[in-house]
């Protein structure tokens, strides 16, 4: 790995870890007025959590995108398949909540492609969670397609149905959390 592409995945992993916050950071205002109500009172811990979280996504819209997804697929491999709890978690679901910036035809049909070869546990882990980025794709109805034939052992009855209703929604459907993404 050369030393541009070891500083691209040590970026995208901080990142990752920054954008995880959106989700699953008890302190984070997962609503516009949640913040408004953290810089209202000054509540410290929602508005750092918060910071943090914009300096991951604006660190990630930087990145050239086409080099950055194709790391990004790759740390998503690694790090959901990973031992160590920050990797498999933070670095894992972080970068998973990211492919919501790669958004165009080119970039899904790369997402699509990759996630096709990923291990069965990698695609359990994907697919067995609500993620932003499935109402954010271009053509959902290929994801629709490919998830109705999909191997996955889903954690729960109802989930593969879930799942697919929300690639049926775009993401100006939904309430609560996208507008951090946006």
């Amino acid at each position: 790995m050369s030393n541009k592409q070891k500083e691209l995945t040590l970026t995208l992993q901080a990142s990752f870890e920054k954008i995880y916050y959106a989700k699953y950071a008890l302190d984070f205002p997962h609503t516009e007025s949640a913040l408004n109500n953290c810089i209202k009172y000054k509540n410290k811990p929602c508005l750092e959590v918060y910071k943090h979280f914009k300096e991951g996504k604006s660190s990630i819209l930087s990145l050239s995108s086409d080099k950055s997804l194709g790391a990004t697929l790759d740390i998503i491999e690694k790090a959901c398949l990973s031992e160590d709890q920050a990797m498999a978690n933070n670095i894992c679901y972080g970068g998973l909540m990211s492919l919501y910036f790669y958004n165009s035809s080119a970039q899904d049909k790369k997402i699509f492609k990759r996630i096709n070869k990923y291990p069965k546990a990698i695609k359990n882990i994907i697919f067995n969670n609500d993620f932003l980025w499935f109402h954010n794709r271009p053509k959902n109805s290929n994801w629709i397609n490919y998830i109705s034939t999909l191997d996955i052992d889903w954690e729960q009855d109802g989930q593969k149905k879930f799942i697919l209703n929300m690639f049926k929604r775009n993401i100006n459907q939904i309430d609560g959390e996208p507008w951090v993404l946006r």
